[in-house]
Parts: structure tokens; C-alpha cells; sequence
């Protein structure tokens, strides 16, 4: 199944779940219309971990075979109202691979940056997210050199906060991060990064 298909599958599930809790959560009492508390305030915490299909490509080429590897994410920050949260992203993909003359190398692809996500509905989880930042992806080899490249980065997903209790919530995101990275007198390299993951999100 393409990547398109997956996205659009799983916003389409993430949607109807969406439209019944917030149809569930609001309501009507006699002429009153009574609406509940938001789910969302202040400072919020989120660590989580999935899935990561990493592909590049130089200048004008073709992407590469995307290949599946562990993602790790912390993020952060606050609440200015119901319908939006702001703060900062920590994240970072991981290939620890020998090569073909036994050295051992890790491959990584990591990400700073400022994200919003928007919930259009108010009583519902269902949030859309973007973020800018700046990316860097690098090679080890243990016990030797380490090459690395940094860049401009921007993302953009889809994910539901599943409330656990007052202060926590599971939050299974789908998200595409875009990497650019300009080498002098060398083609530009172009990263993407496309992650199916989930996240424990603390509100104190």
C-alpha cells in the first residue's frame, strides 16, 4: 500500500472517531446547551517512539527504497487555548548497520523544531500538526569519524489524543518530515522521513 493510501486511510478512521466523541461529549438539556470542559490546558509533555521510512535522493534523482527503522520523539510546551498547542520537538531516527568490511556504522536523522498542532473540534482529540526546524543526518563509524550535515526541515501530520485520565492520554500520530540539505559543489541532498508512532502525553 503507498504512503498516500495509508496517510488517507488512517486520517479517514481518525476522523469518524473524532465526529463520535465529539457527537458523545456534546449534547442539549431541555433548551440549555450544555458544553463540557476542554480536554486541554497549560503545560503539556510528550514522549514517544514508532516507526521511520527513511528514503533520500540527490539534486534530481529518483528517491531510494524507503527503509524502516526506530523513530524517538520528546515533545513540549503549552496551551493557549482549546483548539491549539505550541511548543518544541526533540526527535531522532536510528540505523545501526555493519558494512560489508565489518565496521560498525550508525546512520541517523535527527530534528529540532517548532511545532502547533490544531484541534478543529473542541471536545475531540483529533489534531492536525506542523512543524519547522532544523534537521541534521549524519554517519559513525565506532570508534572512528563521525560525518555530518545540517539543513532546513518542516513536517506535517495528523494524530488523536485517546484521554487515559485527566492528565494523560495515548497519541498515535502519522507524520511526514522533509529534510534539505545544501553540500557545497555537490548536489542537494533531499531526506523524507515518513513515521507511524505513538506517544504518552502528560498535562499536570
Amino acid at each position: 500500500m503507498s504512503r498516500f493510501l495509508r496517510s488517507t486511510l488512517l486520517l479517514a478512521i481518525v476522523g469518524v472517531v473524532a465526529f463520535q466523541s465529539a457527537a458523545a461529549q456534546g449534547g442539549r438539556r431541555g433548551l440549555v446547551e450544555v458544553k463540557p470542559e476542554g480536554p486541554r490546558r497549560g503545560f503539556w509533555l510528550a514522549g514517544g517512539a514508532g516507526i521511520g521510512q527513511e528514503s533520500y535522493r540527490f539534486g534530481n534523482d529518483p528517491f531510494t527504497e524507503e527503509l524502516g527503522k526506530p523513530v524517538f520523539s520528546l515533545r513540549l510546551g503549552g496551551t493557549p487555548d482549546q483548539h491549539l498547542r505550541l511548543g518544541g520537538e526533540l526527535s531522532s531516527w536510528v540505523n545501526p548497520y555493519t558494512d560489508d568490511e565489518g565496521f560498525d556504522i550508525t546512520e541517523t536523522l535527527n530534528a529540532v523544531s517548532l511545532i502547533g498542532q490544531f484541534y478543529p473540534i473542541r471536545t475531540a482529540g483529533l489534531f492536525l500538526k506542523g512543524g519547522v526546524g532544523i534537521g541534521a543526518t549524519a554517519a559513525s563509524v565506532a570508534g572512528g569519524n563521525t560525518t555530518t550535515e545540517t539543513g532546513f526541515m518542516m513536517q506535517y501530520g495528523v494524530g488523536y489524543d485517546i484521554r487515559l485520565g485527566r492528565s494523560l492520554a495515548l497519541t498515535p500520530t502519522v507524520e511526514l518530515a522533509k529534510h534539505r540539505f545544501n553540500q557545497r559543489d555537490e548536489p542537494t541532498l533531499h531526506e523524507r522521513l515518513f513515521t507511524i508512532g505513538i506517544a504518552l502525553t502528560y498535562q499536570p
